[in-house]
């Protein structure tokens, strides 16, 4: 069983957001919220710690009181460079805790299951895995992930060979592809433009 105590976690708002203008895009209200407050308080109950990956003014997130990483090189390059500096982050900061787990997800998707980091550590657990990743309604979600530390020199091999996309480094790891059943609308809807936002507005009431 891997413990919640062992799991760091990070939410991937290091992006460009060139679709939506070059925006904050975690930053952008649905309803009355920023969206990045919809992924906080459905990934920080999942996770010993959770910090969040930010390039670009920093300063707008402090209020949320997390730990924030910049990438530690070639910024705006992909999540994956996101996801490695979260695990430096870990190793530099964290080196007296139990953390020996990654899991990621996304800023721009506010509906997630509560319960998600538990199955995918449970199915890692199973398959004797590296890294667990999901899919649902038959769209896989590359960045809804649970990693091994241990997998960092990998990812550091990749970036260096110019992979930027977590998904494109799975080959290289020994992975798990867990179905997540889509129980309540929205989940796993990506708002990656100003349409998509109304969209999802329209998909559930302020909650």
């Amino acid at each position: 069983m891997i413990l919640k105590s062992e799991i760091a976690g990070v939410i991937l708002a290091g992006g460009k957001a060139s679709r939506m203008g070059y925006l904050d895009k975690a930053l952008l209200k649905l309803h009355d919220r920023p969206l990045i407050e919809y992924v906080l308080a459905t990934a920080r109950k999942q996770v010993g710690e959770l910090t969040i990956s930010v390039n670009r003014n920093p300063h707008k997130y402090r209020y949320l009181g997390l730990p924030l990483i910049a990438d530690c090189h070639n910024q705006y390059a992909g999540p994956l460079v996101g996801i490695y500096s979260a695990m430096q982050w870990v190793a530099k900061t964290r080196k007296q805790t139990r953390m020996k787990y990654l899991a990621c997800f996304a800023a721009d998707v506010p509906w997630f299951p509560s319960d998600l980091v538990a199955e995918l550590a449970s199915q890692l657990l199973i398959s004797g895995s590296e890294v667990a990743w999901c899919t649902c309604a038959k769209q896989v979600q590359p960045l809804f992930s649970l990693w091994s530390l241990d997998t960092r020199p990998v990812i550091e091999s990749a970036i260096a060979s110019g992979i930027y996309g977590p998904k494109l480094v799975m080959p290289q790891l020994k992975n798990v592809l867990v179905e997540i059943q889509a129980h309540e609308p929205g989940y796993f809807f990506n708002i990656n433009s100003l349409a998509a936002l109304e969209v999802a507005k329209k998909m559930r009431k302020n909650t």
